[in-house]
């Protein structure tokens, strides 16, 4: 997950150039939601989705700056066989000590700024009309402001848990682990501008999908052109697709 090591927000995504039009979209949902296949099926469309997840696990996953910069500070007994970091080993260090968490967020988040920063230039270049974050701590640290139009993946918490344990291979207690960890759906429908309930199938997922990739551009779009900012959502009325 975005941040499994790192616990504060993101860096301010980069402002796209004046006069350039690129909405942002925020898509988020809890462990199991079907956030992953939201964003697939958006992909699919041939919108550019900014995995952050992917994007915060490169750094240390991927032969480079970031994981030079993680061994200097943390030690060479850390580099794995492939020249990548290790990182069932760096969690032990950072989740028993706050200070090495803030240190590893230092070489971590600039990086992702700078990895979603590239994306959205390149949007931008391609006349893109917009951009959608797939984020799935979006509302746990507080971003739903840096974006036009928020979207909410909702589930029922039962069939998240038997997603997750069936096609993850993780054990039901760690499943309700995260979700203690994640907002609850209440507060999700509460701040969320968007939302999609992810009950009865992936067919019926897909058509939601779609239909509510069409109005979280449209609602961007019209803040974009009033040049208002994102208001907090306060009643799910009309959000649903």
């Amino acid at each position: 997950m975005t941040h499994a090591f790192c616990s504060g927000p993101p860096p301010s995504p980069t402002p796209p150039p004046a006069g350039v039009p690129c909405l942002r979209i925020g898509l988020t949902g809890g462990i199991g939601s079907g956030k992953s296949t939201v964003a697939a099926l958006w992909r699919r469309e041939g919108v550019r989705v900014i995995d952050l997840d992917a994007c915060s696990r490169a750094v240390l996953d991927v032969p480079g700056d970031g994981v030079e910069e993680a061994i200097d500070r943390f030690g060479e007994e850390l580099r794995t066989p492939g020249g990548t970091v290790d990182r069932s080993r760096m969690a032990r260090i950072v989740f028993a000590d706050p200070g090495a968490r803030a240190d590893l967020e230092q070489i971590v988040l600039p990086r992702v700024h700078e990895a979603v920063a590239d994306q959205e230039r390149a949007a931008l270049e391609a006349g893109e009309p917009l951009v959608v974050h797939d984020s799935p701590l979006l509302l746990e640290t507080g971003q739903e402001q840096r974006y036009g139009a928020v979207v909410g993946v909702l589930a029922r918490r039962e069939d998240r848990i038997d997603r997750v344990v069936r096609d993850r291979g993780r054990t039901r207690e760690y499943v309700e682990s995260i979700l203690a960890a994640q907002v609850t759906d209440l507060e999700r429908i509460r701040r969320c501008d968007l939302l999609i309930l992810n009950t009865t199938g992936r067919e019926v997922l897909a058509q939601r999908a779609l239909r509510m990739l069409e109005r979280a551009g449209a609602l961007a779009s019209q803040r974009a052109a009033a040049e208002v900012p994102r208001p907090p959502a306060s009643s799910s009325v009309g959000r649903w697709p």
